[in-house]
């Protein structure tokens, strides 16, 4: 058990587990829990800071918006003829600055701030609740008016002190909602708490728990860069424009699992401790397919594909994880001669697992070595295809990147503090030529060429897996934008081929370290080629299989 692996346990130990709504009892002792099936919070501090209008505190609502977060609502308390019927609403310095429960459908928020109480000038009842609520003296109890927001920041805490608040979730329907955690110590170390964090979500977030979670599909082409230059006449050869095209062929299957746990106070709005897990099981593929028959160089720049939500998880007004899986790519070419490439990365993320643990009291962003601490990611077999012109030197190289990113956007209390953490899955592929021209081409009537014949050299196709995970945006004291780690990397020769000779180097997934290639703006630069592009040979076909 390493030194990072320890922080989360009292952070989900304090949190809401195992507890459910109680609407038969009024929070009147200065704690009060909200649960759905997505999971649950609880807050507690003084009882002068927390009150209750639900039909348990003896409070009828007769007017309120189910989804708003701000609005003014109507309502009678059956219980303030007594004479200490609702003292609890007006104790202490009477209810305005309280945070206040809610009943169910009533408000987008379990939770507001009373910002201002009067007698209100519609009296008006229901006439059955009329005569329920009517004294012996003929009169009934007076129509309340509340204004509700979930502006927390606004509460001061020298009124009635500080609120705690503990959350916890997740956007696998039930996978919390019947979780049972001890209490931990209270001397137990913070180091402790990752741990058991990191044993919780092991053991909710399952193959059972996920699998009825919508996956994610993926099956387009998309266009990464094209361009032609128009060529004059050449000897024999007549006019022509040479281009240069490329596309990457996306293919993804993703199944995204999502947690999380939070802790710190209400009033004032501040997270002290945050943690976020992320589970990922894909297949995922990319293909570039680039045809070009101009010399020069293009670089697509770094650009989004595809892009969509996927299920997350909030608490309005008081924390909401807003998850989007997206597709990003970039391809570059150096081309000195013509060629046309159809090269794939593939490969399976078998219950790929980031926990993210962030506290002022440690200052943690997951290092290398312990965020992605299980699952695996292994290659899939990979086509490739290369054709180029015969008889020419050639050191052209072509570089693809196909980057699955999981962004989770994190907003707290009403927006009082947002950012954006993501997880990036940066596959590269780099395909380098080191050609030798040898002879002229021989092209035989039929148009039949003979590649070993006008071909020498060699053809060395490298790749990469790069996990990294990171924020943008500050969020409390927790993290900030220059926050980013490497989870994992792995390099390795994809193929290897050298024409003429008997070397052939198969997939090996330790063999060398490829250097990340750069991601640079986007930029043309593109010049006729020297021979006929139509005379391609073929120097490589195909499927490279995993396990070589």
């Amino acid at each position: 058990m390493s030194f990072y692996t320890l922080a989360l346990l009292s952070l989900l130990s304090s949190a809401a587990y195992g507890f459910t709504n109680d609407w038969r009892q009024p929070c009147f002792d200065g704690q009060c829990v909200h649960s759905t099936d997505l999971g649950s919070f609880k807050i507690w501090g003084s009882p002068n800071a927390i009150t209750d209008i639900t039909a348990a505190a003896g409070w009828e609502i007769l007017n309120c918006d189910p989804n708003a977060l701000t609005q003014d609502i109507r309502l009678v308390s059956y219980v303030c003829a007594n004479p200490d019927g609702c003292s609890h609403f007006y104790q202490s310095s009477g209810p305005v600055g309280k945070l206040v429960r809610l009943p169910q459908n009533c408000g987008g928020s379990a939770f507001t701030r009373i910002s201002r109480n009067w007698v209100h000038e519609d009296q008006s009842l229901p006439a059955n609740l009329a005569r329920s609520l009517r004294r012996r003296d003929g009169t009934t109890p007076d129509v309340q008016g509340l204004a509700l927001d979930t502006d927390f920041a606004a509460v001061d805490p020298a009124q009635n002190g500080n609120v705690s608040i503990a959350i916890e979730g997740s956007n696998v329907p039930g996978a919390v909602e019947s979780t049972e955690v001890t209490p931990a110590p209270a001397r137990r170390s913070r180091l402790r708490r990752r741990d058991l964090h990191k044993d919780f979500f092991n053991k909710r977030f399952n193959a059972n728990t996920t699998k009825d979670l919508p996956p994610v599909d993926v099956d387009q082409t998309f266009p990464i860069f094209e361009d032609k230059i128009s060529c004059p006449a050449s000897g024999s050869i007549p006019a022509f424009d040479a281009s240069i095209k490329a596309d990457v062929v996306a293919n993804a299957h993703a199944v995204i699992s999502l947690g999380a746990a939070a802790t710190g106070t209400i009033i004032p709005p501040k997270l002290n401790e945050f943690g976020v897990f992320v589970g990922l099981n894909a297949d995922l593929k990319g293909t570039l397919e680039l045809v070009g028959s101009a010399s020069g160089t293009a670089d697509s720049g770094k650009i989004n594909l595809f892009e969509v939500d996927i299920p997350g998880l909030s608490f309005p007004g008081i924390l909401t994880l807003g998850p989007s899986f997206k597709i990003q790519g970039q391809a570059t070419a150096n081309l000195d001669i013509d060629a046309n490439l159809s090269v794939a990365l593939a490969y399976h993320v078998d219950n790929a697992q980031l926990f993210v643990y962030l506290s002022i009291y440690l200052s943690i962003f997951p290092p290398s070595d312990d965020a992605a601490s299980n699952g695996g990611f292994s290659p899939l077999d990979s086509p490739l295809k290369l054709s180029v012109s015969p008889s020419v030197n050639s050191s052209a190289t072509v570089t693809a990147h196909f980057i699955p990113t999981i962004d989770i956007g994190v907003s707290a209390f009403g927006g009082h503090a947002e950012a954006t953490i993501f997880l990036d899955l940066d596959a590269s592929v780099s395909t380098t030529l080191s050609l030798n021209a040898s002879a002229v081409a021989s092209v035989t009537t039929d148009g039949d060429k003979n590649a070993s014949a006008i071909v020498n050299g060699c053809v060395d196709v490298g790749a990469g897996l790069d996990v990294n995970a990171g924020a943008d945006g500050s969020f409390f004291s927790l993290f900030d934008e220059t926050t980013q780690v490497n989870l994992f990397s792995k390099k390795f020769e994809l193929f290897k081929k050298c024409l003429g000779t008997s070397t052939s180097t198969k997939r090996d997934l330790e063999v060398r370290s490829l250097p990340a290639a750069p991601f640079y703006h986007h930029k043309r630069d593109l010049a006729c080629p020297a021979l006929d592009p139509a005379n391609l040979v073929s120097i490589a076909e195909e499927d490279i299989p995993a396990d070589r």
